[in-house]
């Protein structure tokens, strides 16, 4: 993977104050050195890669009104991933992205290898930044395998020029660690979901047992020196339907709980570039700044959740390189590590995750 330097700034959406100015800059003195007046700190976007509208068969909320809902609350791009389906709202909220997106569903009650009793096999992967040309409709045919229903989802994705993200692996246990790796290693899958808020929160233990469970899963694939990174998402399904819901005590998968802060320009093709490189985080409510992550160092400063906040370092196996406590962190790698990864965890649970950097591939990549 290539050497990933990044400066990441709490508000990506407000100009620096530290913006050069047009006007022609003073004379400098003769026995001072001109400078140059420092450059606008690079954006990093905000967004949301799996939300459910109106073109689903389980979601109600006209697209247009899900733009605004994120627009709302400072997302630069959302893709909407209905069932078999890409839907192409009529209106797109200006400076916001739509991202064409589809997320492809193959839901059954027996496969290969079998679910655990009281399980279904769910697989679903999600078809991001697909061409104009991608069908509207997708009907493709049933695949008893685990692997070839998961492989034949990503070959259409890859097909009508899509990046895909395995969805909700955890959920109804579709997918392990073995499968995973099979699927990044052979399928070209590159992103997955370390974090569903919606699904995740059914989980028999809780979320936070969920995103352990994936994070384990994602140690494994990485182990096995194959690359494959993380983000959260919402999967929400209702909006203005949450209230109606919550009061006769059903479920209420919301948004604005799950996102991806991607370093990148405000186009789809500079921020499909960024995802497939890894140079993002992953955050269900914390906010980092001054994000470095190279072979020699992975440092970064933490804001936004709840303080006291803690962060966990982690290498090869899952094993814990180290820990430290406050609104700062660095980890400076050994070399035997294999690979270092980080996450952080706030007063309330929420967390941030840090893509790994492959040690080797990233010295081997320094000039």
């Amino acid at each position: 993977m290539p050497e990933r330097h990044s400066t990441l700034e709490p508000s990506a959406a407000e100009p620096s104050a530290a913006e050069p100015s047009a006007a022609e800059p003073p004379q400098a003195l003769p026995e001072q050195p001109a400078t140059t007046p420092p450059s606008p700190p690079e954006r990093f976007l905000k967004g949301q890669l799996h939300v459910h509208s109106s073109g689903s068969y389980d979601a109600e909320e006209p697209p247009e009104a899900i733009l605004r809902f994120y627009a709302e609350r400072g997302y630069d791009f959302v893709a909407i991933s209905d069932h078999n389906h890409v839907t192409k709202p009529s209106e797109v909220p200006d400076g916001m992205l739509w991202v064409p997106a589809v997320e492809l569903t193959q839901n059954a009650a027996s496969c290969t290898p079998g679910p655990p009793p009281g399980y279904r096999c769910l697989f679903h992967t999600g078809g991001l930044f697909l061409a104009d040309t991608a069908p509207r409709h997708v009907r493709l045919p049933y695949r008893p395998a685990r692997f070839a229903a998961y492989q034949q989802q990503l070959e259409w994705t890859a097909a009508h020029g899509g990046l895909s993200v395995i969805y909700h692996p955890s959920f109804h246990f579709a997918a392990d660690a073995r499968l995973l790796t099979r699927l990044a290693r052979e399928g070209g899958a590159r992103l997955f979901e370390v974090s569903n808020a919606a699904l995740d929160g059914q989980h028999p233990a809780g979320p936070a047992r969920a995103e352990q469970r994936s994070e384990a899963l994602w140690d494994a694939v990485l182990g096995a020196g194959v690359t494959l990174y993380g983000v959260a998402t919402d999967d929400a399904h209702h909006f203005s339907q949450a209230k109606a819901r919550a009061r006769s005590g059903r479920a209420v998968y919301g948004g604005d709980k799950g996102y991806v802060r991607v370093r990148a320009e405000p186009s789809l093709g500079s921020l499909r570039r960024a995802l497939a490189a890894g140079d993002f985080y992953a955050s269900t409510g914390v906010e980092l700044s001054r994000l470095t992550v190279s072979a020699e160092r992975v440092t970064f400063d933490i804001h936004g959740g709840t303080a006291p906040w803690s962060t966990r370092f982690v290498g090869a196996g899952g094993r814990l390189l180290h820990e430290q406590q406050g609104a700062s962190a660095s980890y400076e790698p050994r070399g035997d590590e294999g690979y270092v990864r980080a996450v952080v965890t706030d007063a309330k649970g929420l967390r941030a995750w840090i893509q790994p950097v492959f040690l080797a591939e990233a010295a081997a990549a320094t000039p």
